[in-house]
């Protein structure tokens, strides 16, 4: 276990956080994660910063600042692309798919808002499946957006009526991903680079284009037939595409999530606007343009084979927490959830003292 012993934690007091640091380091063994890095941060106050674990399983120990594979966190980044364009006058939420997409089924019916906000009604082949099929074959061709979107076509016999349920379906992102292009004239890359994550300084975070991860950090899944770890570090990231390719370190995030979710990226009404959030089906999650919205904090939650992150901002503590995980397994089931509710419940007894 290392905690950051150059920056004395001003953020729970230094009782809170030895206490923090015991329970984190008893989670992750009994877990068996193969690392944790988590760090939080509140204006005025020296971070909260652990970490434990290794970088690669009988290895070097995981180092804070190694980037990893952020999977959906990356729809707040495209979410941000598409509202930016707004703010510029290139393009409308209320604008139909078909000014893209006539040929879609159904798009004369589809907003962009509906598809930043999952209510958008595409029946898509389904994100768990695609999931089991990218953690099998991650070096896999990855398909195009036109064989991504003919595959849904297929469906069209479930679509159900845009903004009356959402549903969680990577399939909007990766439509909203082919917006972006089509308006800015740039591959989404290149206009997420430019326009957040150069503007940020967000020097550890990108969009990649190669199956390899810098800076040394591995992702991991149990094979549960043997109990053995696989290495899952490596992936083409054209198979999470715009719904979860990019990667980037718990630094970067902790500076975008703030950002994000305070409204520095955006002008006020398009903020306000992406900050309403509505009931995601079968779930008590509010999601509203790209990011979950409350009841108690703001941010998103990415799980991809071999990592699965946590990014909040939580207004009413003004603390911005981020939990990295390196292991995701092929049942997709969250690793990182007792690690930020160990955190969040930190803080919450800090703020009532």
């Amino acid at each position: 276990m290392m905690a950051d012993a150059q920056t004395p934690s001003g953020v729970l007091g230094e009782e809170a956080s030895r206490a923090l640091d015991r329970q984190l380091t008893e989670i992750a063994r009994t877990n068996r994660l193969p690392s944790v890095a988590v760090e939080v941060t509140i204006p005025g106050h020296a971070p909260y910063r652990f970490v434990t674990g290794a970088a690669e399983i009988g290895g070097a120990d995981r180092q804070f600042d190694q980037p990893f594979r952020i999977a959906s966190l990356t729809k707040t980044f495209v979410a941000t692309a598409v509202l930016l364009l707004v703010d510029r006058g290139r393009l409308s939420v209320d604008m139909a798919l078909s000014t893209w997409f006539p040929a879609f089924p159904n798009a004369k019916l589809i907003t962009v808002d509906d598809l930043l906000r999952m209510r958008s009604g595409i029946a898509a082949p389904d994100d768990e499946q695609a999931g089991r099929a990218v953690y099998d074959q991650p070096l896999a061709p990855a398909p195009g957006l036109e064989q991504r979107m003919a595959e849904a076509n297929r469906l069209q016999n479930q679509f159900r009526l845009p903004n009356e349920v959402g549903v969680y379906t990577n399939l909007n992102y990766d439509i909203l991903g082919g917006i972006v292009e089509r308006v800015s004239g740039q591959p989404l890359s290149r206009f997420i680079v430019e326009n957040i994550i150069l503007p940020m300084r967000l020097d550890q975070t990108s969009y990649p284009g190669v199956v390899d991860l810098p800076g040394g950090l591995h992702g991991y899944g149990l094979k549960q037939e043997t109990g053995d770890f696989e290495d899952k570090t490596r992936l083409n990231p054209g198979l999470a595409g715009p719904a979860g390719a990019m990667t980037s370190s718990l630094g970067d995030l902790g500076r975008y999530v703030r950002a994000l979710c305070t409204g520095a990226l955006l002008r006020p009404a398009t903020q306000a606007a992406r900050m309403k959030g509505q009931v995601l089906e079968g779930t008590s999650t509010e999601y509203g343009q790209g990011l979950i919205t409350g009841p108690a904090g703001c941010g998103h939650t990415g799980s991809i084979a071999g990592f699965n992150t946590d990014m909040y901002f939580f207004p009413d503590l003004d603390a911005a927490v981020i939990v990295s995980v390196s292991r995701l397994d092929r049942d997709d089931r969250p690793q990182s959830a007792p690690v930020l509710q160990a955190v969040y419940t930190a803080l919450r007894s800090r703020a009532s003292r």
